[in-house]
C-alpha cells in the first residue's frame, strides 16, 4: 500500500478530478468548490471536517473512505456508490439520495434529514444517532440496519418490511408505519411507548 498523503487547510477550486482513481489521501479542514469527480473511484481517502461546494459526484464509487463531520452544499451525487464507508457527523441534508447507492458501512450520527432512500436496498447500516427526520424509507429494502437512538420524526417506513432492524427510543406517534410489517421487539417497545404493558 502507498503511503498516506495528508492535506490541510487547503482550497480547491475548479479542479477536474472525473475519471481519476484517488486513494489513499487525507483531506483535513480542506474547501471543495466546483471540483469534479464524476466516474472517479475514491478508495481509503479520509475527508475531516472538509466543506464540499457545488461539487459533482456523479457515478463516484467511494469504498472503504469517510467523510467525518462534512458538509455538502450544492453538491450532485448521482448514480455514487458507497461501500464499506463511515460519514459520522456529515449533512447530506441538501443531497439529492434517490439514486444513491449505500454498501453497509457507518453513517452513525450524519444528518440524514429529507433524504430519499425509496426504492432502495439498505443492507447492514449502522445509522444510529443519525438524523433521520423527513426521511423517506418507502419502497426501501431494509435489513440489519442499527437505528438506536435516531431522530426519527415524520420519518416514512409506510409498506416496509423493517423486521430484523434495531429499534430503540422513537416517538410513535410521529412515524409513518402505515401497513409496515414489524416484528416482536418493535412491537414490544411501541406498545411500552404508548403506555401499555404487554405480558
Amino acid at each position: 500500500m502507498s503511503e498516506i498523503q495528508y492535506f490541510k487547510d487547503k482550497n480547491f477550486t475548479d479542479v477536474d478530478w472525473s475519471e481519476k482513481v484517488i486513494e489513499n489521501i487525507k483531506f483535513e479542514k480542506c474547501k471543495f468548490t466546483g471540483i469534479d469527480f464524476s466516474d472517479s473511484e475514491l478508495l481509503s481517502v479520509v475527508f475531516d471536517k472538509c466543506v464540499f461546494i457545488s461539487c459533482k459526484f456523479s457515478s463516484t464509487e467511494f469504498s472503504k473512505s469517510a467523510f467525518l463531520n462534512c458538509n455538502f452544499k450544492l453538491c450532485t451525487m448521482f448514480g455514487s456508490t458507497f461501500t464499506n464507508c463511515k460519514t459520522t457527523g456529515s449533512s447530506f441534508s441538501e443531497i439529492d439520495t434517490s439514486s444513491v447507492t449505500i454498501n453497509g458501512g457507518n453513517w452513525s450520527y450524519a444528518n440524514l434529514r429529507y433524504c430519499d432512500f425509496s426504492n432502495q436496498k439498505l443492507n447492514d447500516i449502522n445509522f444510529s444517532g443519525a438524523d433521520l427526520r423527513n426521511t423517506n424509507f418507502s419502497k426501501c429494502f431494509i435489513r440489519g440496519c442499527n437505528f438506536f437512538d435516531c431522530m426519527l420524526s415524520n420519518t416514512n417506513f409506510k409498506n416496509r418490511d423493517i423486521r430484523d432492524n434495531r429499534f430503540n427510543n422513537f416517538d410513535i406517534s410521529t412515524i409513518n408505519l402505515v401497513g409496515a410489517k414489524v416484528d416482536l421487539e418493535f412491537a414490544i417497545i411501541s406498545v411500552g411507548m404508548l403506555g401499555a404493558i404487554f405480558e
